[in-house]
């Protein structure tokens, strides 16, 4: 049989007409709405992807289920990705084409510290709001921090504060500490040292290897020289991986307690028992027994096919408090509006409760401590809670890294 131009038409109309009457209402608004659009200059390659993934894998996941229920204010949530490879300077331009060319008014996904710092300072010029979900550098929130800014995640001198607190109980009194040479590493070592030496305990030495460091033999050499009986680390990505690696190979992690300031899934599957007893704080540990992080730990595992590390966590927790600001404001894209709805704004997280504080935008949230166990459950060593301390706790004074 043979149809003509005119019949074909028709019954493509037809066909299209009957599948939107097929799709629920709210659906067919949030699709056919502009979307609020968020942008993600991450570094998606290089030493330090691993962030960036689990930025990507938590953006997957709260994309899915809030556009499913209609988006925000009828509209979709639409994600860009840009690959910052890890380079401030690339962030920033990653970050501006976001911006000006996508139209996108909410930043977030910044992997390294050095990287938020460089992105967040032309945020007030461009009248976008950055949220940290990664970030640790105290500066973010202190000597750098302005309206657009926003940190969802516990800071470096946080992570340091809860370590710190269940440190002051332990038999250990002389510790060495080893930063990357960049913000959040130095940060983290100079509040840690601060609240150590508080306790009345020792810091014997330091030492800061650049990012990207391979062999840390001469490292390792000088923690057994000093004698100390743990060494405290803030070390992101692949340099902590490699660092536990060679820590075992050289015996240092059987002379010396290895204390981190982030203890994290990606490095206890890479490493595996050669990381059993590490401590450590954790910004967001996926075996916090509340009923809504076992729902999306479930979730998740069901999407990804593993269970989250502490930037997925800490992103989705991010991203949904976003969205409930949104609809609070009643806009995406008013900033001022939204910025103004967020400060002293409540929220219940994966962990726990949140409140995001207006006097500098830093999210006071519960702390802990973790140490690396085996639990036949899992594939893998999982971190196992030791300690719970209350945000107020462990968020320092209002723009400061003081904790009084």
């Amino acid at each position: 049989m043979t149809i003509t131009r005119r019949e074909f038409v028709l019954g493509a109309t037809v066909t299209t007409i009957a599948t939107t009457l097929a799709t629920p209402a709210f659906l067919r608004r949030a699709g056919a709405a502009e979307p609020i659009k968020i942008g993600l200059p991450s570094a998606l390659s290089g030493s330090n992807a691993q962030y960036g993934i689990q930025a990507k894998r938590a953006c997957e996941l709260f994309g899915k289920e809030i556009n499913a229920k209609g988006g925000v204010l009828g509209r979709p949530l639409s994600f860009i990705y840009e690959d910052t490879g890890g380079d401030p300077a690339t962030a920033v331009r990653k970050a501006q084409k976001l911006v000006e060319k996508d139209g996108v008014k909410f930043l977030t996904g910044t992997v390294l510290s050095s990287e938020a710092l460089a992105a967040s300072a032309k945020c007030p010029e461009w009248k976008v709001i950055l949220m940290s979900t990664i970030n640790g550098a105290g500066q973010l929130t202190t000597t750098q921090f302005h309206r657009y800014f926003f940190r969802i995640n516990t800071s470096g001198p946080m992570g340091a504060r809860a370590v710190s607190l269940y440190l002051a109980e332990a038999p250990m009194k002389r510790f060495f500490a080893l930063g990357s040479d960049y913000a959040w590493g130095r940060d983290s070592v100079g509040s840690f040292e601060r609240q150590i030496t508080a306790a009345k305990k020792d810091v014997v030495g330091k030492d800061f290897p650049p990012v990207g460091t391979k062999d840390f033999a001469s490292y390792i050499a000088k923690i057994k020289q000093s004698r100390a009986e743990a060494c405290y680390m803030a070390m992101p990505g692949q340099d902590a991986t490699i660092f536990f690696k060679q820590a075992f190979q050289f015996g240092l992690s059987r002379e010396v307690k290895l204390v981190t300031e982030i203890l994290e899934l990606e490095n206890l599957r890479a490493v595996g028992e050669a990381m059993m007893g590490t401590i450590g704080s954790s910004r967001y540990p996926f075996t916090v027994d509340t009923p809504k992080n076992r729902d999306f730990v479930k979730r998740f595992h069901d999407m990804h096919g593993l269970y989250p590390d502490m930037f997925d966590g800490e992103t989705y927790e991010g991203l949904e408090w976003l969205a409930q600001v949104i609809q609070k404001a009643g806009t995406a894209d008013d900033v001022e509006k939204v910025v103004d709805a967020w400060e002293d704004s409540n929220y219940e997280g994966l962990e726990g409760p949140f409140f995001m504080r207006k006097c500098d935008h830093q999210a006071v949230q519960p702390g802990f401590v973790v140490e690396a166990v085996k639990d036949p459950k899992y594939p893998h060593l999982i971190p196992k809670i030791l300690a719970t301390y209350p945000g107020d706790k462990v968020t320092p004074k209002c723009r400061t890294e003081d904790f009084g």
